[in-house]
């Protein structure tokens, strides 16, 4: 893609980024990580048919503080559009409990990126029956990478959805101790954000893509 193509793409889906990167206003844009988004109903079925859609599923996985997540994505590389149509987002889960509710939704056998840091529990999913489940790739400033990645792209929201909805609404840059905001999210309202940059993996091609 032409870099005038990319300054089009990004006017049109992500309008404050395009007026630093492409008008060369430099500095942190205020305010949320992801102001790229919209809520609306679509229909699950009409977009999937759709040529070049594909599906993407993320897993971040939580306990007792956090809850677990899946992020079910369809990713339509050519308009630069990630639908979400489904989530899950629960605490005090059990890998049992993540295996059997992918299962009753019917994604059993779809691919699943799963946070790397924690082997053991992707092991003991696929031994429950998610054999497609795989892990994140890490990699040097990888958080911001896989932001700047999906910064270029239209995220539109089913709302049925509301806990991506409650995340992406209030994930905002982190502050320094003197209140200015930095080049760093906060780490809080990102279970199913970052289930979402694990989901994205495979899509951007770039060697320093991956997840902390």
């Amino acid at each position: 893609m032409s870099v005038e193509k990319v300054f089009e793409t990004m006017k049109k889906n992500n309008p404050r980024r395009y007026k630093v990167a492409g008008l060369g206003d430099w500095g942190i844009v205020d305010g949320l990580v992801y102001e790229n988004w919209e809520e609306r109903e679509f229909d699950i079925n009409k977009i999937s048919a759709r040529p070049n859609v594909k599906s993407a599923f993320g897993l971040d996985f939580g306990y007792t503080n956090d809850p677990s997540a899946l992020f079910c994505g369809l990713i339509d590389e050519d308009a630069k559009v990630i639908y979400v149509f489904d989530e899950i987002y629960q605490k005090a889960m059990l890998n049992r409990m993540i295996a059997d509710e992918v299962k009753r939704r019917g994604y059993a056998k779809e691919k699943i990126t799963a946070d790397c840091a924690e082997p053991k529990s992707i092991d003991e999913i696929r031994e429950l029956g998610l054999q497609r489940l795989k892990r994140s790739r890490k990699g040097k400033d990888s958080v911001n990478n896989g932001i700047q990645y999906i910064q270029g792209f239209k995220i539109i929201i089913h709302p049925r959805c509301v806990n991506f909805l409650t995340e992406i609404s209030n994930y905002t840059w982190d502050k320094d101790k003197f209140g200015s905001k930095i080049n760093k999210p906060i780490d809080d309202f990102n279970h199913l954000l970052d289930a979402m940059r694990y989901a994205l993996e495979d899509f951007n091609k770039g060697d320093t893509f991956s997840f902390d």
